[in-house]
């Protein structure tokens, strides 16, 4: 156990999420990262899109150049109210690399606890989408920069923005022009819990990609694989076995975003391996499934909450991997295998 931690810590020294997707362009940047889910116009009005690593790279170049002209303090607090998709992740790889600290918000929360946590965090800056289902993100976001004094900036991405809100996708486009500042150290990221809504709670860079180490160990995906997620949330579970996993392994990631069967089974499909990624709730439906004998299924992670009790049927088969992440708090997690 103990040379598994060195050679972990080995693994770790030096990496963070900017090494991570640099090494990536430069060595298979026109391979896909990022893909949006089939169904993903009805419920965000936005076309369904596949970002490679090259182009992912560009993006968090622009938005991360673009946050630096609000030169806001090393560290400062950047509130996210986005699904956890292409935008959200844009925006959490942009703000670590011009040293702010990304704080990615429950979309179930309503207005007053949403108040809390960017009074809590004290964020000068927010970032949202403009629909998602019946939500309106964008429109939330306006009202509570109005009400957090301290929330000078609000940007949106999509084609409608509504007035007030910067439309980042315009503004990207030139954002190249402005220098990016140095980063002298790292910054956290801020999470919160998905169920209770405690929070915000620090989690380091190192500590995300370790968890992300833990859970890829005991999947081996290989770079031809894809992982579907279904968490929409902003937790250590959710953004160490999403988008953490899959620029660690460079494997290409579809979100949900929000959930839908029938997104879940076109996911599936295409012939790739797939490592798919579930509440632990939702298990006893997968078991009735046919999709927990789909022949793409390469191994499943099943998040399991402290609030909810295993409920059985449990999935069974013994020719995948399949891996439990129990959350013991927004911050905190322990990974095993069955």
């Amino acid at each position: 156990m103990r040379a598994d931690q060195d050679e972990a810590a080995a693994l770790l020294d030096g990496l963070n999420f900017d090494t991570l997707l640099k090494a990536l362009t430069v060595g298979r940047g026109y391979e896909p990262a990022l893909r949006d889910p089939p169904g993903r116009q009805g419920w965000s009005d936005t076309i369904p899109n596949s970002l490679s690593f090259g182009q992912l790279e560009t993006k968090v170049d622009q938005l991360a150049r673009l946050l630096a002209i609000n030169r806001a303090q090393p560290g400062a607090r950047v509130a996210i109210l986005a699904p956890m998709g292409p935008e959200a992740i844009i925006s959490v790889l942009a703000c670590l690399r011009v040293g702010l600290s990304p704080m990615l918000m429950p979309l179930h929360g309503n207005e007053l606890e949403l108040l809390r946590l960017i009074e809590a965090a004290d964020a000068v800056m927010a970032i949202g989408v403009g629909r998602v289902g019946t939500m309106r993100p964008l429109l939330m976001l306006r009202e509570l920069a109005v009400r957090a004094f301290g929330t000078r900036f609000v940007g949106g991405f999509g084609a409608q923005v509504p007035d007030g809100i910067a439309p980042l996708d315009t503004l990207m486009a030139s954002a190249s022009l402005h220098p990016l500042p140095e980063v002298a150290q790292r910054t956290a990221l801020q999470v919160v819990d998905a169920v209770t809504l405690a929070g915000p709670l620090p989690v380091s860079e190192r500590d995300l990609l370790a968890r992300a180490l833990d859970i890829s160990r005991l999947l081996k995906p290989m770079d031809s694989s894809r992982i579907v997620t279904t968490l929409v949330g902003g937790d250590l579970a959710a953004l160490a076995s999403g988008p953490a996993m899959a620029l660690l392994t460079g494997v290409e990631l579809l979100p949900l975003g929000l959930f839908s069967l029938g997104d879940l089974q076109a996911c599936m499909e295409g012939g790739r391996n797939v490592h798919l990624v579930l509440p632990g709730s939702m298990e006893p439906a997968l078991a009735h499934s046919r999709l927990a004998s789909h022949p793409a299924l390469a191994s499943l992670v099943f998040v399991q909450r402290p609030a909810g009790s295993r409920a059985l049927p449990a999935v069974d088969r013994s020719d995948i991997a399949i891996v439990d992440v129990d959350v013991t708090s927004a911050a905190e997690v322990t990974v095993s295998r069955r």
